[in-house]
């Protein structure tokens, strides 16, 4: 479990990192009239506008950026909802011997229930 939210994790680092290096191009391809370097809706949901401010010039980051933008939030979700199905798994039933008998003249111990544990005994 732990393997694939780390390989989710990896995923979702990257996607980030292209859509950086993405809007770095679309600010450097974008007309210097337009100030788009300090473009707010760059971190938004505003393609429509990035990509009239940017101008046809910057069209192929655009598309870039725009799917790593998408990917990075799809794998953000579903890191989520991975990590907190994990954290709230239940736990497996544990035995309440410390060992396995495997000499019957020694009588197999009893070990403290640890706090939350579900108790066999009544």
């Amino acid at each position: 479990m732990s393997a694939l939210l780390g390989v989710i994790v990896l995923f979702t680092v990257l996607a980030l990192a292209i859509a950086v290096v993405q809007a770095v191009a679309i600010t450097r391809l974008a007309p210097a009239s337009e100030q788009i370097g300090s473009f707010f809706p760059l971190g938004w949901w505003k393609f429509g506008q990035i990509e009239a401010k940017a101008g046809p010039q910057a069209a192929r980051p655009l598309a870039i950026y725009k799917r790593a933008v998408i990917a990075f939030a799809i794998f953000l979700v579903l890191g989520l909802i991975l990590s907190g199905w994990s954290a709230n798994r239940p736990a497996q039933a544990e035995s309440t011997t410390a060992f396995v008998q495997s000499n019957p003249e020694i009588p197999a111990r009893r070990v403290a229930a640890m706090p939350g544990a579900p108790s066999l005994e009544s």
